[in-house]
């Protein structure tokens, strides 16, 4: 028993935070990283240390990167990415130019968010007006109501407050890089963390402070260049978030300027409903480059993040307006990825990727045309979303109710409510932490998602085999003569304790992210619709629930025990699916591609991997059930 509520106790802790500590990880190496090149220069001059509390501070800083790069696990990129730390200890050790250790960082930064799928944007408009009113409450006092970093309390701190005014740090600092600052804090300096701001806040506040070192005439500038743009976007959301100034002067001309614009007017970018499109255009494009340079984990990486980041935070609203172009971008984007690991030749992937570009556009151009998400599209689809989700789970919670009714066992109900309350309760603290404190990335999604399936599917298996088992006269019999209070000891309910847990949490955590990308699409009434749909789908769940559990307990114990280990065994077999396909789209399993069109609500795909664990499960249950039904015949 112990060792079982041990099991699920760390079966909660690692779904409901695991994306928590794979976020944060990854976000303070960052963060050091950007650290370090952007404060070198204070420290190594033509050679020469001119300040040595700050160059031992970044020596100190490289070790630590050196060391929390050797940690990470992910697969490609890693040796590269060690090498590099490796380098920029050396090049720190050697006093060398403050440019060449801000291009290493630089480089090091892109790279550990391509590997690791770490989330660099924010899901909403920075509101400015929101961060100035947070800078002038949480940061004036120090920094300086202007930010120039003469506030009342800067005097004796060490190291003294940032002036955000300034020209040079204002260049080189990415809004990713002050919200992460905002997020974590600066040990060893008067900078706190920030938690207790949600993730808007805190980048709303990055906006704001982002935007005090942007010159005015730079800004018009930007705008006069933006607008000239004729509606083509020269910096996507992620450039907008991930890069700094002087960055974006590198990578288009006017990129400071239009950069500039942009911190103190972010609506002009974040008010298009293609914006997600175009970070996987951008990503697919690196992607393709990448390819041809000969860099092929590079450019699985930027093309399944091109998914994961880009497309699929805009299929919901495409599915609406066009649920055909978006299943076809979906499954071109798959095949994509699945001809990048087959290494084909470079001028395959160029016309596959040119024409996923095409249909993007003709995507951009069908959201572009639509008015936004009428009243009825947002009750359907918040319907929709809740009963496709919550089926599964629905049926998992009630088929173990009725069996513990039919058999008697109702004082054994509170570990099967303990379960799908203990879900759904992670579920809502899965939404704050992702609204509040940390940003879920995709890969992370899939991931967590893929898991929780996998398990459940082996749980419901188990559990299906058992209760089948029970249906023959012999093994009726011996289960009658053990008596329920023996078979169902407490170790068995602890288990399907952990059964209920595993299958709502994934359809929980599941439908928080659907309805956080459907909530973004909300506008006026729409909204107050979105509940509407799920209050109704809420309603319907209920029903359903209340119709099965009335008829199957009227239903033969014998014949009970078998319809219900029939389900159960089918529900392995949609969840395998599920979670096989979750995990290939994060890129963590092979993915062979089959022509055909996809079966989602029997969790059938086109995918070698996930068909053959499928058909390893229909062929056990096959050979189980014709089993078992012989056994009958001769009883």
């Amino acid at each position: 028993m112990t060792r079982l509520k041990t099991t699920l106790l760390i079966l909660i802790l690692q779904f409901g935070f695991l994306a928590g500590a794979q976020a944060n990880d990854s976000d303070r190496l960052v963060q050091l990283i950007d650290y370090v090149g952007v404060d070198y220069s204070a420290a190594v001059s033509e050679g020469v240390i001119v300040n040595q509390l700050e160059y031992d501070e970044m020596v100190e800083f490289a070790g630590i990167i050196e060391i929390e790069v050797q940690k990470m696990v992910v697969p490609s990129d890693v040796q590269s990415l060690r090498q590099q730390a490796t380098a920029l200890k050396d090049l720190i050790l050697s006093r060398a130019s403050p440019l060449d250790v801000k291009a290493l960082t630089q480089s090091m930064r892109a790279t550990v968010v391509q590997v690791t799928g770490l989330k660099v944007t924010p899901d909403r408009i920075p509101d400015i007006s929101r961060g100035k009113l947070l800078y002038q409450s949480e940061c004036a006092a120090c920094h300086g109501p202007s930010g120039s970093g003469k506030g009342n309390l800067a005097e004796g701190l060490d190291p003294q407050p940032t002036d955000f005014t300034d020209q040079v740090r204002y260049s080189q600092r990415s809004l990713y890089a002050l919200f992460n600052t905002i997020t974590n804090g600066v040990d060893g300096t008067g900078m706190a963390a920030y938690p207790h701001l949600s993730a808007d806040d805190r980048w709303s506040l990055a906006a704001y402070v982002g935007s005090l070192g942007a010159k005015p005439n730079a800004a018009s500038n930007g705008q006069r260049l933006w607008q000239q743009a004729d509606s083509a976007v020269p910096i996507d959301i992620q450039g907008y978030a991930s890069l700094s100034p002087e960055e974006a002067a590198e990578k288009l001309s006017g990129g400071a300027d239009v950069m500039a614009f942009l911190r103190t007017d972010p609506i002009a970018l974040f008010d298009r409903k293609d914006a997600p499109l175009d970070v996987a255009m951008s990503l697919l494009q690196s992607g393709l480059e990448s390819y041809q340079q000969g860099e092929t984990e590079k450019a699985y990486t930027l093309t399944l993040t091109a998914y994961l980041e880009g497309f699929e935070l805009a299929e919901s609203t495409l599915s609406a307006v066009d649920g055909d172009l978006m299943r076809k971008i979906e499954a071109e984007m798959m095949q994509l990825r699945s001809a990048i690991r087959a290494e084909e030749p470079v001028d395959d992937i160029t016309a596959r990727v040119q024409a996923i570009l095409s249909l993007l556009q003709q995507a951009k151009t069908a959201l572009s045309d639509s008015e936004g998400l009428s009243t009825s599209a947002a009750f359907i689809t918040s319907l929709v979303i809740l009963l496709r989700e919550g089926l599964e789970a629905l049926l998992v919670v009630v088929a173990i109710s009725a069996f513990l009714i039919k058999t008697g066992r109702r004082e054994a109900m509170p570990y099967l409510h303990s379960g799908w309350i203990a879900a759904l309760l992670l579920g809502g603290l899965t939404w704050v932490v992702s609204e509040h404190f940390i940003q879920i990335s995709g890969a992370t999604r899939e991931v967590t998602e893929g898991v929780a399936a996998l398990l459940a599917s082996g749980m419901l298996l188990f559990v299906g085999y058992w209760l089948h088992s029970k249906t023959s006269a012999a093994g009726w019999h011996a289960f009658i003569q053990k008596s329920l209070q023996t078979v169902l000891a407490r170790r068995t309910l602890w288990g399907l304790t952990g059964l209920t847990f595993i299958s709502v949490y994934r359809e929980v955590f599941e439908t928080i992210l659907f309805y956080q990308a459907l909530w973004t699409q909300a506008t006026g009434d729409s909204a107050d619709w979105i509940m509407a749909g799920f209050g109704a789908g809420a309603l319907i769940l209920a029903v359903v629930a209340g119709l099965v559990i009335r008829f199957s307990v009227k239903l033969p114990l014998r014949q009970f025990f078998a319809t219900t280990g029939v389900l159960l065994l089918a529900l392995s077999f949609i969840f395998a699916g599920k979670g096989i396909a979750a995990l290939q789209e994060a890129g963590t399993v092979p993915q062979t591609l089959l022509q055909f069109t996809p079966i989602e609500w029997l969790g059938i795909y086109p995918s070698r991997e996930g068909l053959l664990l499928q058909t390893a499960i229909l062929i056990s249950s096959l050979v189980f059930l014709s089993n078992s039904f012989s056994r009958k015949k001769k009883q």
